[in-house]
């Protein structure tokens, strides 16, 4: 039943490549906002994000989504305690070097950068949102937004860039909000039968998982036997995670090098935010 089971993650893993490969080839960048579109705004030499606040909201869990502070949130806002009111839109103060030029995303980075637009004022000219408020990557914003002459429509809504967002947090625990996954329901000693512990190291890649939630990570690899259960490493944190190799990379679109092939959410749960990185795995042989 389980190698049934493994087979058919395996083909609808292979089918769902087919088909996001085909788009990709078809398919162009378009700037589409957010259902909540998030603006930024300058005065004066600062940068700040617009947050609507919503029910559940407070100021920690928006302070670390964000990578800011309390204080500088109060601070700009004028506020006295943590009390928001919903519906109420705040300031949320931001370095504008963590904005990411607005060319196209990585599949991960689309996960964890968060578009960021500027919507025209009036008194607003070319010159200043090009020279002033925008200038590092004026030639990027002009392109991907089709501005071809030094006149923009009032309300307008340019993409300027993207910026790094992080998991929200629980304020009274302090643990990051995770998908609702039982990952500890495997451990790699659950695989001890084997005699032989092996340690490989080697490149990385993410991949769009078909599944929103898996019951643990779900790997897979060419030079690491099927249904083998593996501890994944970053070795520069040392974040750990396991999971369980269910088939064979599909030939054709990745690199040769590859080691395994790691779902966006297992990756981000290991620290990594690029497309391809270096791990350290450990299974029985």
């Amino acid at each position: 039943m389980s190698k049934l089971k493994n087979n058919l993650l395996l083909l609808s893993f292979i089918s769902f490549f087919i088909l996001s490969e085909g788009k990709s080839q078809t398919s162009s960048f378009n700037v589409k906002p957010p259902k909540d579109t998030v603006f930024i705004g300058y005065t004066e030499g600062k940068y700040y994000l617009s947050h609507l606040v919503k029910k559940d909201d407070n100021l920690n869990s928006i302070a670390s989504y964000y990578g800011t502070t309390l204080n500088l949130i109060r601070e700009i806002n004028g506020m006295t305690d943590s009390q928001m009111k919903a519906n109420k839109t705040i300031k949320i103060p931001i370095p504008y070097n963590s904005v990411k030029s607005p060319v196209q995303r990585s599949s991960l980075e689309k996960y964890s950068y968060i578009p960021l637009f500027y919507k025209v004022k009036k008194g607003d000219t070319v010159y200043k949102l090009f020279r002033i408020y925008f200038p590092r990557d004026s030639n990027d914003i002009k392109k991907i937004n089709s501005i071809k002459s030094n006149i923009i429509k009032i309300d307008s809504k340019l993409l300027i860039g993207y910026f790094p967002v992080q998991p929200i947090k629980i304020p009274s625990t302090d643990i990051a909000v995770k998908p609702n996954r039982n990952k500890d329901s495997l451990t790699i000693t659950s695989d001890k039968s084997k005699n032989v512990l092996v340690t490989i190291s080697g490149a990385a890649q993410t991949f769009d998982s078909p599944f929103e939630k898996t019951e643990y990570p779900y790997v897979l690899s060419n030079k690491i036997p099927e249904h083998s259960v593996v501890e994944i490493t970053n070795p520069m944190s040392n974040k750990k995670i396991t999971g369980k190799v269910i088939g064979k990379i599909p030939p054709g679109k990745y690199p040769l090098d590859i080691l395994l092939l790691l779902a966006k959410n297992d990756a981000s749960d290991l620290g990594f935010l690029d497309l391809k990185f270096f791990v350290s795995v450990k299974y029985y042989k």
